[in-house]
């Protein structure tokens, strides 16, 4: 199983960013190739070095719009100098969390963000997949404390 977790991580260098979407607390990463990863848990966007984008900034600043936060503000803010970049480097740590760079000074890190003793089932953290209209692509899923590759 690890080779062929190897071998479909590597399918990612080289790959173009073409966009990137708030979805609830969710940040959703599409690929040319139609390769998606989508960062279910702490999800972490770096550009030359500065966090500028971090789940956790999901707090509403009026307390009346959902979307009137950090992640959306800086989303919005930053996209243009995020998008465009390819994939030069892709890794999992030992932990499963997972760490892509581009080549336009964008770094991205999916960190598994808790343990799983207190729920009745593990959580995804995130996931990488090819998206097909049949739904016939490969799955990559980081869980609390494992990684699914169907």
């Amino acid at each position: 199983m690890e080779k062929e977790i190897k071998a479909f991580i590597n399918l990612w260098v080289g790959k173009r960013l073409e966009s990137l979407n708030c979805i609830c607390e969710m940040l959703d990463f599409c690929f040319n190739d139609n390769l998606v990863l989508h960062g279910l848990g702490l999800t972490r966007i770096f550009l030359k070095d500065d966090l500028i984008i971090t789940t956790i900034d999901y707090n509403s600043w009026d307390q009346t719009d959902s979307k009137h936060n950090d992640e959306w503000f800086n989303t919005e803010k930053y996209k243009d100098q995020i998008i465009g970049g390819k994939v030069t480097n892709i890794s999992i740590s030992k932990s499963n969390d997972l760490f892509l760079e581009l080549d336009n000074g964008v770094r991205i890190e999916c960190f598994v963000a808790n343990a799983y003793p207190h729920y009745a089932e593990e959580c995804e953290q995130w996931l990488l997949f090819e998206h097909t209209e049949d739904h016939s692509g490969r799955f990559l899923t980081a869980y609390n404390k494992r990684l699914s590759f169907d």
